[in-house]
């Protein structure tokens, strides 16, 4: 694989942390007609949790397509997600051969380049004190599921509601808005008359760092609908990388293992490391 196709592919899912399907899909897509109601913020908080995507195990093939300034590209991948305990996408962009791997539980992000035999192990809680951005597991596994979250929280419960700001926007969706204390980031949901997330959106504004994630073709899946396109972009000053993620083949509440393993002769660096080749090159 050329050096610019690893550098863009790497600066994705490496940025994503610290800012913080190949077919078209055979279901029907669902789209709203229904009109935002009227409702008070703790049933509408209540009702969004009760529409998320329920699931014990999550397993899907994807088509990514990044872009970021006149460099197109796109990679098959497969994400595996164990629910509150660890979330895993292996990139094949050749033939199903997996190239590099993210592996990141509520403990510990790990990196694999297998094309160059090195790994990345670094502490959440360490990259927090480097990288203050309010990004973490659990921020993570809902934005790959739809899903609420709440900045330094492991879950979200229906009282949360007092932690964010309501209001309307200009389509008549409802706008939740709320801010991490610590890393100082802005987050915020829109949500529809069906009550599900449309859009997420992280904003750190000392930095300049934004994170946009849209949800679109949603379909029906356990009589929960999940969205089969995902929208990113991820931006700061000095650059952007927009990607699209296709779902395919979505499948639940099978057994899966996910383990944080190293294969031998894997020599290890830091992220630090890594982006200061990247940036130089």
């Amino acid at each position: 694989m050329k050096r610019s196709t690893y550098r863009i592919f790497f600066l994705f899912f490496i940025s994503t942390i610290l800012l913080l399907t190949a077919c078209k899909s055979r279901q029907q897509y669902i789209y709203s007609t229904t009109p935002v109601e009227d409702k008070e913020f703790n049933e509408l908080f209540h009702d969004i949790i009760e529409s998320e995507f329920s699931f014990q195990t999550f397993s899907a093939k994807l088509n990514m397509n990044l872009t970021s300034g006149t460099r197109s590209l796109s990679s098959k991948a497969n994400i595996r997600i164990v629910k509150d305990n660890a979330l895993q996408i292996s990139i094949q962009p050749l033939f199903g051969v997996e190239m590099f791997r993210l592996y990141i539980n509520p403990d510990t992000l790990i990196f694999l380049d297998r094309m160059n035999k090195r790994y990345v192990m670094e502490p959440i809680a360490e990259l927090k004190t480097q990288y203050p951005v309010g990004f973490d597991f659990f921020t993570m596994q809902s934005v790959f599921t739809n899903a609420l979250f709440i900045s330094g929280k492991n879950g979200v419960e229906v009282d949360d509601y007092r932690k964010f700001n309501f209001t309307r926007t200009s389509d008549h969706n409802y706008y939740l808005t709320a801010k991490d204390k610590t890393s100082g980031i802005d987050y915020a949901f829109t949500v529809n008359g069906d009550d599900r997330i449309t859009f997420t959106h992280l904003l750190q504004p000392k930095g300049s760092h934004s994170l946009q994630w849209g949800y679109n073709n949603f379909a029906l899946l356990n009589e929960i609908s999940f969205p089969h396109k995902m929208n990113i972009s991820l931006s700061s000053n000095s650059k952007k990388v927009d990607a699209e993620l296709l779902f395919s083949d979505v499948v639940t509440n099978l057994p899966i293992e996910l383990t944080k393993s190293v294969p031998n002769g894997y020599s290890r660096t830091t992220i630090g490391e890594i982006m200061k080749i990247l940036s130089t090159n």
